[in-house]
C-alpha cells in the first residue's frame, strides 16, 4: 500500500513530454533516415498483376497482330477488281471454295476476279489487298459456280489490320514505373507475357495496443472498445501499395509491447502501432521504442489537429509509426506521414489527391498553435453558387468523423478563427458524395418538440 502513491506521483509526472514540431519538420525528420525508394523486384503471373507496379520495361516479341487480319465480315479482294463498282454497275467475282475464319491458315491465293468468305479476325490470304464488307455485296449462281456482286470499291487495304499495326516486335510496350491496371493486363497478354517482373509490396506489420481493446468478433465488456483501428489500418495499407500483417493486440505491458515491435522489424519493412504515444499515464508505445538509437525516435509530437502525439522512429533503415489511438486521429496521420512512404517502397508516385473550391457557411472557431485538418462534407448551393462546406463536429475519438467527411481544409496554425463566408479549398477523401440536404438542430435539454 505504501508503494501507491509513489506510484502514483510517478505516471502523474508524465515523464514522456512531447517535443512538438511542425509538419514539415516532421516530414522532413522521418525522410531523412529512409531511403524512399522501391525494396526490391520479383515476379508474379500475369493473373496476379492488377494493381502492381512494373520494375522493367516490357518489350514487345512479337507483331500484334501477328498477321494481316480483316476487321469485318465479308471478302477478301484484289481492290484493282472492284474500281468503278457500284449499285448500276457491279463487278463480278468469283468465290474461293474455302472460309477463312479466326484460326485458318489460308491455303488458296486470291488470284484476279476472285475473292475469298473471310470473318471478322480472319487471317487475309495472300493476293488480297482489302475486304470488302459483306453488306456491300450480293451472291448469285452462276453456271452452278457462286458469284459475288460487288456493288462498292474497295480501296487498298480497307478493313485490314496489318501484322504490327497495333503493337511491333521491339517496341515498348510498358516502362517501368508503369501502374498496372485492367488496361494495361491486356496489353501484356496481348504480346504473350504470361508473368511479369514488378516491385514488391512492402509488408507492414499492424499492432493496436491498449488494455481496453477487443478485436471485433469478441464479447465486449465494461470500458472496453472494439479495435476499429486495425481493420482501417490494414486496408489504407492496401490501398496505399502495401500488405498488411496483423500481429494482434498488445496490453499495456512495456515488454509485450517490445516483443511485438521486435516481431514486427524481423518479418516485416514497417511497424505500425495504433495508441500509447502520447504523455499520458497508461502510454508505453513511446517506451517499447526508446531504446533504439540509430536514429531511434526522430519526432515525437506534431503541430495538428487531429494527430499531435505522433511518434516516428527509424531503425535498421525500417521505420516504426506510433499513430494516435483515436480512429480519426490515426487514420489522418496514416495519410499525411505513413501512406507516402509505403507508396514509395511500393514503387508507386505520390498521390494526387483531387480538391474543390467550397465556402464556409458559418464561422469556425480554431486553436491557435496547431495546423488543423477540418473535416467537412460538401453540399451542393445553388446552380451558379460554389459548394459549401459544412464541419464535421464529431471529434478525433469519432470513427465515423473521418468515414463520413468528404474531405477536409487546412486551416493554419496561426490562425484562431475562420469568417462565415470564407472561400476554402477541400482537399477530398476519395470519391465525393455531395449531400442534397443538411438538418443542423439543436441539443437543448429544454425542447419538447
Amino acid at each position: 500500500m505504501n508503494d501507491i502513491p509513489t506510484a502514483l506521483r510517478s505516471l502523474a509526472r508524465q515523464e514522456q513530454f512531447l517535443d512538438v514540431v511542425d509538419r514539415d519538420t516532421a516530414t522532413a525528420r522521418f525522410h531523412r533516415h529512409l531511403k524512399l525508394r522501391p525494396l526490391g523486384a520479383e515476379t508474379v503471373p500475369l493473373s496476379q498483376a492488377l494493381g502492381r507496379v512494373l520494375a522493367r520495361a516490357v518489350i514487345a516479341d512479337v507483331d500484334v497482330p501477328g498477321f494481316d487480319r480483316a476487321s469485318v465480315d465479308g471478302f477478301a479482294v484484289r481492290a484493282d477488281d472492284t474500281v468503278g463498282a457500284s449499285e448500276r454497275t457491279p463487278k463480278a467475282l468469283a468465290l474461293n471454295g474455302e472460309i477463312l475464319t479466326p484460326g485458318t491458315v489460308p491455303q488458296l491465293t486470291v488470284a484476279p476476279g476472285t475473292a475469298t468468305l473471310i470473318a471478322t479476325g480472319g487471317m487475309v490470304p495472300r493476293g488480297a489487298d482489302a475486304v470488302i464488307m459483306v453488306e456491300h455485296t450480293e451472291t448469285r449462281d452462276d453456271d452452278g459456280s457462286t458469284v459475288i456482286e460487288v456493288r462498292r470499291a474497295a480501296a487498298a487495304g480497307q478493313f485490314i489490320a496489318f501484322a504490327g499495326s497495333d503493337l511491333a516486335r521491339g517496341e515498348t510496350v510498358l516502362r517501368a514505373g508503369q501502374a498496372l491496371t485492367s488496361r494495361e493486363i491486356g496489353m501484356l497478354a496481348a504480346v504473350g507475357c504470361g508473368a511479369v517482373e514488378v516491385w514488391r509490396r512492402p509488408l507492414i506489420a499492424i499492432i493496436s495496443t491498449g488494455d481496453e481493446i477487443v478485436a471485433p468478433g469478441e464479447l465486449i465488456r465494461p470500458g472496453a472498445v472494439y479495435d476499429s483501428n486495425a481493420a482501417i489500418l490494414a486496408a489504407a495499407v492496401e490501398e496505399a501499395g502495401g500488405c498488411a500483417k496483423a500481429l494482434g493486440i498488445g496490453p499495456d505491458d512495456e515488454a509485450v509491447l517490445s516483443r511485438l515491435v521486435d516481431e514486427g522489424l524481423a518479418t516485416c519493412d514497417m511497424v505500425i502501432l495504433s495508441g500509447g504515444t502520447s504523455k499520458g499515464a497508461g502510454d508505453l508505445c513511446y517506451r517499447a521504442i526508446s531504446s533504439f538509437n540509430d536514429p531511434g525516435i526522430v519526432v515525437h509530437g506534431v503541430a495538428l489537429k487531429p494527430g499531435k502525439p505522433l511518434c516516428l522512429a527509424v531503425t535498421g533503415g525500417k521505420p516504426i509509426v506510433i499513430l494516435p489511438g483515436f480512429p480519426t486521429s490515426a487514420i489522418f496521420t496514416f495519410h499525411e506521414f505513413v501512406a507516402p512512404v509505403i507508396r514509395a517502397f511500393a514503387g508507386l508516385p505520390p498521390e494526387q489527391a483531387e480538391r474543390r473550391p467550397a465556402r464556409l457557411p458559418m464561422r469556425i472557431a480554431s486553436e491557435r498553435g496547431r495546423t488543423e485538418y477540418l473535416m467537412v462534407s460538401l453540399v451542393r448551393g445553388d446552380s451558379e453558387g460554389p459548394l459549401a462546406a459544412y464541419p464535421n463536429t464529431k471529434g478525433s475519438g469519432a470513427v465515423t468523423a473521418f468515414s463520413q467527411a468528404d474531405g477536409f481544409i487546412t486551416i493554419g496554425q496561426h490562425v484562431e478563427s475562420v469568417p462565415a463566408g470564407t472561400p476554402v479549398e477541400v482537399q477530398l477523401i476519395g470519391q465525393a458524395h455531395l449531400a442534397g440536404l443538411v438538418i443542423i438542430g439543436s441539443h437543448c435539454v429544454g425542447s419538447t418538440c
